[in-house]
């Protein structure tokens, strides 16, 4: 009787990895894991190492996201009104509380880090392709002594843009991307589990392979109820963050 009851828990406990044929069947399993299940909003301190060939500086930062579209970064000091904010497919820089640029480009990993699944399954198909990957590819391999999926490349080593999200937590752990001459290259690390999903609390970003950023997350925290006029940069608004 031991013996069985032994066996029907390794069972529960076990890993079990499906077989999947694309990369369109990875994303389904990271929908159907997820999916009303992730946490909405998410906030956290961060402090910012931001490299230039020899030079180093470091900067603290206070993010405020409401998935699936909007993040607000605000950038010490916060008496200067120093901020960016991304709604959908824009982004805006605050200067002294105004809005000093704006542009029609939004930031792709809102979604990929948790907007995904706010969507209906097909709109995050169809805005997954439109990002450049291709769900027709998927392969395996390891990484940091785990098992991955990588969606959109016959390999590690094919130059194509591809995500690598961790069999047996569906977590994005990498994100390489092409555009013309440049190389994208984020890490993503040090997950914790926050509501029904899970917060990264290490990035470090890479452009052609030189390192141009370190990100670390402190005191991440779901924020039930946070006002979305914090994400309207024409009525901008100074927040009180408590260290």
């Amino acid at each position: 009787m031991k013996t069985k009851l032994l066996l029907i828990t390794a069972l529960f406990v076990s890993p079990i990895f499906i077989k999947v044929n694309t990369g369109e069947d990875v994303i389904k399993l990271m929908y159907q894991k997820y999916a009303n299940k992730w946490g909405r909003t998410l906030v956290f301190d961060q402090t910012t190492e931001i490299y230039h060939d020899t030079s180093k500086k470091v900067q603290t930062w206070h993010e405020s996201v409401l998935f699936p579209d909007k993040l607000r970064i605000d950038i010490e000091p916060i008496a200067a009104g120093n901020a960016l904010i991304f709604r959908g497919d824009s982004t805006y820089n605050i200067s002294d509380g105004k809005i000093k640029t704006a542009s029609p480009q939004g930031n792709d990993l809102i979604f990929l880090l948790g907007g995904l699944y706010f969507y209906p399954l097909e709109k995050t198909l169809e805005k997954m392709k439109a990002q450049g990957y291709d769900l027709s590819k998927v392969s395996e391999g390891t990484y940091n002594g785990k098992s991955i999926y990588i969606i959109g490349a016959s390999s590690k080593d094919e130059k194509a843009s591809q995500l690598w999200v961790n069999k047996g937590d569906l977590y994005l752990v990498r994100m390489i991307k092409y555009d013309k001459n440049v190389k994208q290259d984020a890490i993503f690390e040090d997950y914790i589990k926050i509501g029904g999903g899970g917060a990264e609390t290490k990035v470090t970003f890479y452009l052609n392979d030189k390192l141009r950023q370190v990100e670390t997350y402190h005191n991440c925290r779901l924020m039930p109820g946070i006002d979305e006029k914090i994400f309207n940069p024409q009525h901008f608004e100074k927040i009180t963050y408590k260290n």
